[in-house]
């Protein structure tokens, strides 16, 4: 797939799934994972929390050697290809803050909702327009959402309510946490009105949470701030270190070349055809039949509207819708005849082809099991396979009377059965000690 891409895509980024990658590690590093337990919590740390490459590769080193696996050959080999998978690689490059391929993988996941190894190519094709349906309304709803309600604000800061009026509402809850997370750091002037460092401290509540710096060059008459951890690059939204900055050099109003429109509310203007455009394209599915006769009906309102106004109007659209019903049933028969005829020599000519297939290969025709029919009950749903790392441990069952994990249980408990011959025993010495005293 690499050299596929190189030669189909030749200007295309190719990245590795982290998700996969980290997946296999843990395939591979079971016994050092059980070994180290915190290895796991600092190998994610190097991997995630790295802002440079030599950061990186630095910590890397560190983290091998105080552990002293410089001998493990699945570490070397994810080392030798990082450049494929580890973020700090592509932090330059525009991943909408993704390093999985989890776009994929929630496509996949809908596509299992409605189809699986048994579908017919016709369910499928309408499974997919179903799909597409969806996605469509779905879309539809949330931008009606975004266009008529307004989602709480955190602030009252000009650039707080700028991004309320142009981004999307998920959009917009992304840029309120950087909104608030720009106010952590310190502010550290390093060149007076160009260059500025954020200095953030240790915080042992948070997990992961180290000591680190960022450098924020500024151009203030253009209104360009770029900051070393590259945020707006990677997801086209301003880092909080460079809004920290902004608020410094007093800009209340967002950018407007920070502001890119396929994060705005009318990303889609242009894109989304009007009903009354769509409504001429060719084809007679559902959807297409659904707007034309929205499309007919605005016009046969706005025409019920102005002809019940005078007896004339009246007489004239009547005559008119006449001969209308008329032409277009004419047109309708037609059509439907021309489609009859067409499909009937179809079916003709595949019935010549198939039946002189037969006269030739009926003598070396092989035969197959007929297809498996599904079984009666509820379908199971089709669940991801799992590596057994994944799998959560069956659990053993637990003696109602001794409390152990085991293969007896209340009733065949070996400690109660011995308790129970205790006790008879006990007994049997008190009878004893109690007829001794009767013959004294």
């Amino acid at each position: 797939m690499k050299k596929a891409i190189k030669i189909i895509f030749p200007n295309t980024v190719h990245r590795c799934c982290q998700w996969h990658v980290m997946r296999k590690a843990r395939e591979k590093l079971g016994l050092l994972y059980g070994k180290h337990p915190k290895f796991v919590d600092e190998l994610g740390s190097v991997i995630n929390c790295s802002s440079t490459i030599s950061e990186f590769e630095n910590a890397w080193v560190v983290m091998i050697d105080k552990y002293k696996v410089s001998n493990n050959k699945h570490l070397n080999n994810m080392f030798e290809k990082r450049a494929d998978w580890a973020p700090v690689y592509f932090r330059e490059i525009f991943f909408v803050e993704r390093s999985t391929s989890q776009r994929s993988e929630s496509m996949n996941a809908l596509l299992k909702l409605w189809v699986n190894a048994h579908t017919s190519i016709y369910k499928f094709v309408c499974s997919i327009d179903n799909i597409i349906d969806n996605i469509w309304q779905a879309e539809g709803d949330q931008d009606f959402i975004t266009m008529n309600e307004n989602p709480q604000l955190w602030s009252k800061f000009q650039l707080e309510l700028d991004a309320r009026q142009v981004y999307t509402r998920n959009v917009f809850s992304v840029f309120k946490q950087l909104l608030q997370d720009s106010c952590l750091g310190i502010l550290i002037e390093k060149e007076r009105d160009t260059l500025y460092e954020v200095r953030i401290d240790s915080n042992s509540d948070f997990k992961h949470w180290k000591p680190v710096s960022y450098i924020v060059n500024v151009n203030k008459e253009a209104e360009l701030f770029s900051c070393n951890c590259k945020g707006f690059e990677f997801q086209d939204l301003l880092c909080p270190h460079a809004l920290k900055v902004m608020w410094l050099h007093g800009i209340q109003h967002l950018p407007s070349h920070y502001v890119l429109k396929r994060w705005c509310k009318d990303a889609n203007a242009g894109v989304k055809r009007p009903l009354n455009e769509r409504s001429h394209d060719v084809g007679n599915s559902v959807a297409m039949q659904m707007f034309r006769a929205l499309t007919l009906r605005d016009q046969f309102d706005f025409l019920v509207d102005l002809a019940s106004k005078d007896a004339d109007s009246f007489n004239l659209a009547e005559a008119q819708l006449k001969e209308l019903v008329s032409q277009v049933k004419t047109l309708h028969n037609s059509s439907n005849q021309e489609q009859d005829l067409a499909a009937s020599n179809e079916v003709l000519a595949m019935a010549v082809d198939v039946e002189d297939g037969l006269h030739e290969e009926r003598g070396n025709q092989i035969f197959h099991d007929p297809p498996t029919s599904q079984c009666k009950g509820r379908k199971k749903k089709p669940a991801r396979w799992k590596i057994p790392a994944e799998k959560l441990p069956i659990k053993g069952r637990t003696c109602g009377y001794c409390g152990l994990v085991a293969k007896h249980n209340s009733r065949t408990c070996p400690k109660k059965i011995d308790d129970q011959a205790a006790g008879q025993e006990i007994d049997m010495m008190e009878e004893d000690e109690e007829e001794l005293d009767e013959d004294n």
